[in-house]
């Protein structure tokens, strides 16, 4: 049943609408040359009927895949830093005072992780990965030496 009509026979039966928000998922595909696979990238907002937007950047995630490899989670990373960048209006070099959102340059410290819920969700994936001798067991190649 599409929305409209879904609301009008709401309506008829009496009930009263007091907040309306409408939902838009967006994705964007990360290739990854390793693994020769492509990996979306699933990011929601919301709208409310005042026209106020909200992105759940927290949610941001590859919902279809349970590995990720890293190259492609960075890569997500950085466009998601982009893009909140973007929405919180500090795209210009010169931030103003108390903004707590990362500049790009502070984001991009060189390490695996930015913060602790990153640090989870990299010993989660971790521990699901095999050992190189795992691999070659497989008949599989392991990442080549870092």
């Amino acid at each position: 049943m599409d929305q409209h009509t879904l609301h009008q026979k709401f309506t008829e039966l009496g009930l009263e609408r007091v907040a309306y928000t409408e939902k838009s998922t967006y994705t964007l595909n990360i290739y990854n040359e390793a693994t020769s696979a492509s990996y979306p990238l699933t990011l929601t907002t919301l709208t409310t009927e005042q026209g106020e937007t909200t992105v759940h950047f927290d949610e941001a995630d590859f919902q279809e895949n349970k590995f990720v490899p890293l190259q492609v989670r960075r890569a997500a990373l950085d466009k998601l830093i982009e893009l909140e960048r973007f929405c919180n209006g500090s795209d210009a070099p010169n931030r103003p005072n108390g903004s707590s959102s990362k500049s790009l340059d502070e984001a991009n410290n060189s390490s695996m992780a930015q913060d602790l819920g990153e640090i989870k969700k990299l010993g989660n994936e971790m521990k699901h990965m095999k050992t190189n001798s795992e691999l070659l067991e497989q008949n599989m190649i392991p990442d080549p030496i870092q």
